[in-house]
């Protein structure tokens, strides 16, 4: 059993740090805590604890890899992502910008240069069913019709991540993240 919980937890420690720092996706809190449970579990005896020091020692050894990989942002996706997970539909615009306020508004695209008819197009997010009515801001930047767009980079790996805020009467009714 002991052999297993680590094996299983060697794996699970392994997809986090893929997850986290090759896609650059943070796990959340519960998972890592857990991780740190299992390995407990599977380390951790009711014998003596002069008997057990190297399984205590490789437990907190453990520990700090997995404190790492929570804590460290790895890239700047993770605090926009946790920011933006803070954002709860019914909140002021206020409140929103508030919270967001440290990250690039905007979409940062420039308007559809195939929608030559009128000022509005509409934008579907790829991997959701959701759409966007679209508009062209004065500069000429595509914009989001009710919505207020975050963006956390111009790095090429993230400047199309957009943390998008739709709003109704001043109000939050729906957060959604659409990844680069």
């Amino acid at each position: 059993m002991r052999i297993a919980l680590i094996t299983i937890g060697a794996l699970a420690t392994a997809l986090f740090a893929l997850w986290e720092i090759g896609m650059a996706y943070p796990v959340a809190w519960w998972l890592y805590l857990t991780l740190s449970i299992m390995f407990a579990a599977a380390l951790i005896r009711p014998v003596p604890v002069r008997s057990q020091l190297t399984s205590i020692g490789v437990l907190v050894a453990i520990l700090a890899v997995i404190a790492v990989l929570y804590c460290v942002e790895w890239t700047t996706r993770k605090p926009f992502l946790r920011d933006l997970a803070l954002v709860r539909v019914g909140m002021t615009e206020a409140e929103v910008r508030n919270i967001m306020g440290r990250y690039m508004e905007g979409t940062g695209w420039p308007a559809s240069p195939f929608d030559t008819s009128s000022n509005t197009s509409t934008l579907f997010i790829v991997g959701s069913s959701s759409q966007y009515s679209t508009t062209t801001s004065p500069s000429g930047e595509m914009v989001i019709r009710n919505s207020l767009v975050f963006r956390h980079s111009t790095d090429g790996a993230f400047n199309s991540d957009l943390g998008i805020v739709s709003l109704s009467s001043g109000r939050v009714v729906r957060v959604e993240f659409s990844p680069d």
